[in-house]
């Protein structure tokens, strides 16, 4: 019985920390990305969340679908590999009285 436990157990830690690992993947990194690629890559999901720095990142959307009712869309530069300041895509942005 003991043994039975011991792969259950051993099991159990090598699936939880497959899934930690994947979970833990690196998202795209904006920097190590062409102008052109991340722009491309921002328009084919919709919605992407890119590495900006080496602690940082933000959400890239295409349009305002990928918005909530009460958002608009703010125009995002980030850098890339070949460009610093690259148009890639859209914010999301919270409604204010000035931005209506």
């Amino acid at each position: 019985m003991r043994n039975a436990s011991s792969t259950i157990i051993a099991g159990s830690l090598i699936t939880l920390l497959w899934v930690a690992s994947a979970n833990a993947q690196a998202r795209p990194d904006a920097r190590a990305l062409t102008c052109e690629q991340a722009k491309q890559l921002v328009n084919s999901r919709g919605g992407v969340v890119l590495t900006t720095g080496p602690r940082t990142y933000e959400r890239f959307v295409s349009n305002i679908r990928y918005c909530l009712h009460n958002e608009v869309l703010r125009r995002e530069w980030t850098q890339t590999k070949d460009n610093n300041s690259c148009q890639i895509g859209y914010r999301c942005s919270p409604r204010t009285r000035q931005n209506q």
